[in-house]
């Protein structure tokens, strides 16, 4: 188990026993991504997320991977990402803890808690209800520049990873098969926008209402192409491990 030793007072493994009647389905642009359960520990607002598989392996195998290595885990490396992101001042959710649990010697479940962004929305179930107005693209473009300008790679940057909470402030969640890339390059950047206009699109298709138009992406496209990195700042705990 890994545990961000400035949240959690010591190691806690009964965090993660949560009643199954308290999960909550993830918003996803596919079906069978996992399940998440929010819930308060300590007094702080959290998230749990178990992986689960999607697509047509899901099917048959739906929460368990082969085990290489803990740190090839696919819960361990997102915990990483995540406290190597929030070093960078960037805007993602601050970790918490992950457990890998082994279900036979080859094979392994995972599980991993963060802290909860309270007062937000995803970027898809605004557009359900309200267009946001083109200087919230443009910030949204800026928020996704950042992100690439310190060589980060969203593996499914989607309107469902995407929050906006009640001021405004914009964050990129879900970084399961994310990594940090040995340099920047424009096939992978542009690989990441055409995956979430696709997002769009597709919710634009399926949904009765979907506030989405060719104008908000062009707004997105000059944030994102006028976009300056922040200061990199260091202010977060790195996580120890502990088992």
């Amino acid at each position: 188990m890994l545990f961000n030793q400035n949240v959690l007072n010591a190691f806690c493994d009964s965090i993660f026993t949560i009643k199954p009647e308290r999960l909550t389905p993830v918003c996803s642009d596919e079906q069978g991504r996992g399940t998440v359960v929010f819930f308060e520990h300590e007094e702080r607002e959290l998230v749990l997320k178990r992986y689960h598989r999607g697509g047509l392996i899901g099917r048959f195998v739906s929460s368990t991977y082969f085990f290489r290595s803990l740190k090839k885990a696919r819960m361990w490396q997102e915990f990483e990402l995540l406290a190597q992101m929030r070093d960078m001042g960037l805007p993602v959710p601050r970790p918490v803890a992950a457990r890998c649990t082994k279900t036979s010697p080859c094979t392994y479940q995972g599980e991993v808690i963060v802290e909860r962004i309270c007062n937000a929305q995803t970027l898809a179930e605004l557009l359900c209800n309200e267009a946001l107005a083109e200087k919230t693209w443009e910030a949204l473009g800026l928020v996704i520049r950042r992100f690439h300008q310190h060589q980060v790679d969203h593996a499914d940057l989607n309107a469902c990873n995407i929050l906006i909470n009640a001021t405004g402030q914009i964050y990129l969640i879900d970084f399961d098969k994310s990594h940090i890339r040995a340099r920047h390059d424009h096939g992978w950047c542009q690989s990441n926008l055409s995956r979430l206009r696709r997002s769009l699109q597709k919710w634009k298709n399926r949904q009765p209402t979907f506030h989405f138009e060719a104008k908000h992406w062009r707004a997105l496209e000059r944030g994102y192409q006028g976009a300056q990195v922040s200061p990199v700042r260091s202010t977060h705990a790195v996580p120890v491990a502990s088992r």
